[in-house]
């Protein structure tokens, strides 16, 4: 490589933000420069080249044909730059950053965190709750529980727990409703979350009724299941979820399970890291931590 070839980093970095925003002063304002800086970087790196990057409009700056296929040929070497940096920091860093489900944060791991700390003080632990799967190089995670069937190619996959759903409700609601069996919840409210979307398949496996009377039962939809247990002891209706994330509610008898009525599922909670990284001793121990709870 000679390195008399290589134009500044600066000016590829600017380069490469206004092109995605075709726009100068997006660009800028991305970088904290000014646009008249961001011109001057692009001309100096147009003058390098010989050749023109942009076509300048009016209020926008449109990429050329040349500055197009210069862009898709530098930005996998920029993003293998950044994700090398990103190594190297997470390596160096005494931290572990882990990304879940706000449920799974809230009613499992929050709980048993002091464990981990105590054995490793000085470990700093992030935690990313989120509904969302997110890029682990672009916010720099290490870990992951994820709730799915366990299948993803750039991923290692550990099962930590097979899922199993049941059906929960406060004594007083099962006691008002009569609930005995499953055909009982035609008069119930369902309570409905997004990680355990499985009520048609539920009634489907356990009772009589038809796809059209189930379907016409009433419902709440919450998009965290700690928020439909926590409707569920407070007496608003039945939620179908796990033993895991309502474990301190069955203890406390705050919810009961009316009838036994479990569903295995084709999913399960995972532990999850990039099979193409590199571990930090951080991430190892709080990956050895999380088997060793589960398992």
């Amino acid at each position: 490589m000679n390195i008399k070839d290589l134009p500044p980093l600066r000016a590829l970095v600017i380069f490469e933000a206004s092109v995605r925003h075709s726009s100068f002063k997006l660009a800028a304002d991305e970088l904290h420069l000014t646009a008249g800086a961001v011109g001057q970087q692009i001309r100096k790196l147009e003058e390098s080249l010989g050749l023109s990057l942009f076509n300048r409009l009016p209020r926008q700056v449109q990429v050329t044909d040349s500055g197009m296929i210069y862009y898709r040929q530098i930005v996998p070497a920029l993003e293998q730059i950044c994700s090398a940096s990103r190594s190297i920091r997470t390596q160096r860093r005494r931290g572990v950053s882990v990304t879940m489900v706000p449920s799974m944060a809230a009613k499992w791991l929050a709980p048993r965190l002091k464990d981990f700390v105590t054995r490793y003080p000085n470990v700093d632990v992030h935690i990313n709750a989120t509904q969302v799967p997110v890029s682990f190089e672009q916010e720099g995670v290490d870990l992951g529980i994820r709730h799915f069937d366990g299948k993803d190619p750039g991923f290692e996959s550990v099962l930590l727990l097979a899922d199993e759903v049941r059906v929960l409700c406060s004594p007083r609601y099962a006691a008002e409703q009569g609930l005995r069996q499953a055909n009982d919840l035609s008069r119930t409210t369902l309570l409905h979350t997004s990680i355990h979307q499985s009520w048609s398949a539920w009634f489907d496996r356990f009772s009589t009724l038809e796809p059209k009377d189930y379907e016409q039962i009433h419902g709440i939809w919450f998009d965290q299941g700690m928020l439909a247990i926590d409707a569920a002891c407070r007496h608003q209706g039945v939620v179908l979820t796990n033993e895991l994330l309502a474990r301190d509610e069955l203890l406390s008898g705050d919810l009961v399970e009316p009838f036994q009525a479990r569903m295995p599922l084709n999913r399960g909670y995972y532990l999850i890291y990039p099979k193409r990284r590199k571990l930090s001793d951080a991430a190892i121990a709080f990956r050895d931590w999380l088997l060793e709870e589960f398992h």
